[in-house]
This record gives C-alpha cells, structure tokens and sequence, in this order.
C-alpha cells in the first residue's frame, strides 16, 4: 500500500498563494508511532519554530506526536527512491544504500543556500494542531525526515571532490529538501560522496529503476 501524501511545504504555508505538493509518495513499511521521543520532538519542534519565527520550546508545548514513520519515499516523473536507514541496510552493501542522500536547502523563492549530505534516518508524517498557535500551519498534515548530516565542509560533489570527515547532529527538515540518493566510494581510507550531475549518466546507486515492485515489501498497516 502507498500513501500519496498531498501537502504544503511549510514556508509555502505562510504565503498568499499555495499549491499542494503531490510529488512525494510515502512507500511500506509503515510503523504507527508508539510513545513519546523526547529528543525527536524537541527536532520537530525545533525545525517548525524556524519556520515560524518562534521559540522551539514554544511549539513543543503545542505540538501533537507523530502519527506514523515510513521506510521508503519516493518522488514522481523519474524521480529518487529513497530508504531510511533501518531499512537500507537489508541492502547490506554500505556503497550503495538508498539511505544517503542530498539534502538542498531554499529560500521560499527557490534560491538554494546550502547543499548538504546525510543519512536518511527516519520519515515520519504528524498533523499540526488547529491553534491560533500555528497560523497557517494549524490542522495540516505533513511529512518530515530526521537527517544525520556528514561534515562535508559545505561542498557540492557535483562541482568538487567531497569526503565525508564527521557526522554532525540529527537535525529535521521537510522531505521536500531531498534531491537524490547519492553513493559512496572508498578511497585512501576516505569516504568520498558520488553525486551525480544533470546531463550526464548517473551511476547506479539506486536499487532498481523506474517503478518498484512492492508486492515482497511486508507491509504495516495504519491504523
């Protein structure tokens, strides 16, 4: 079963004129939210006061919990598929898991201000409160990603030789800012980061292309 999740992107929220984003589709396996994760709300809570211009401790007071995660995400018209980390690793090649990606970020009028590299830890959709609280945000639902970030001097692979040195804090961010699924290559005990160009043929990191068939996926079913 696919989840087709229409949304708003959250800064696309605050602005006169809105379109929903029917591009990414949440695939199996799903997993209902169980329990409270401090340390993931205070993320949550974290990324959307940004958006709102408030205090993340303001917005955890108000925030509801998660309603579920997803294993998989993909985005239409040729687009990446992309695995969460737990789920990528059945994979068992560490070069070439659906689970690092490109994370870009944007300003509301499209204009990219940071180009970063992670691991895809989680995917999860909640529902924002229908509160004052939360403008324009109260009473929609939408899907964010819990990214691991490597420390890769703020580089862009596709311009330069990247190489992962650290890994930063998990931060949350809007599933709208992954790009693509990127692969690594170990070099001189190096990690370094495979981003493909536009253009030009893209190395096959990604597993299968085109549509997948799910039918082998075991699915969660929400409740």
């Amino acid at each position: 079963m696919d989840v087709s999740v229409v949304y708003y992107g959250l800064r696309d929220l605050l602005s006169d004129e809105t379109t929903p984003d029917p591009n990414h589709i949440l695939r199996p396996p799903y997993k209902n939210a169980r329990g409270i994760d401090q340390i993931l709300q205070g993320k949550i809570a974290k990324y959307i006061g940004q958006v709102l211009g408030k205090r993340g401790s303001e917005v955890k007071h108000h925030l509801a919990l998660p309603l579920f995660s997803a294993g998989k995400l993909r985005i239409r018209n040729g687009g990446d598929t992309f695995r969460t980390k737990q789920v990528a690793h059945r994979s068992g090649n560490t070069a070439r898991r659906n689970c690092y990606v490109k994370v870009v970020f944007e300003t509301c009028t499209g204009v990219i201000t940071t180009v970063s590299y992670g691991d895809l830890e989680k995917i999860f959709v909640l529902t924002i409160p229908t509160d004052d609280f939360f403008a324009k945000l109260g009473g929609e639902t939408i899907a964010l990603a819990l990214i691991t970030p490597w420390d890769t001097a703020g580089k862009d692979a596709t311009k330069e030789n990247v190489y992962i040195t650290s890994r930063k804090a998990s931060i949350v961010t809007d599933v709208r800012s992954l790009k693509a699924v990127v692969g690594l290559v170990e070099t001189r005990k190096r990690w370094g980061v495979i981003d493909r160009v536009l253009g030009a043929v893209a190395p096959s990191f990604a597993e299968g292309t085109g549509e997948e068939d799910e039918s082998n996926d075991d699915t969660i079913q929400v409740v």
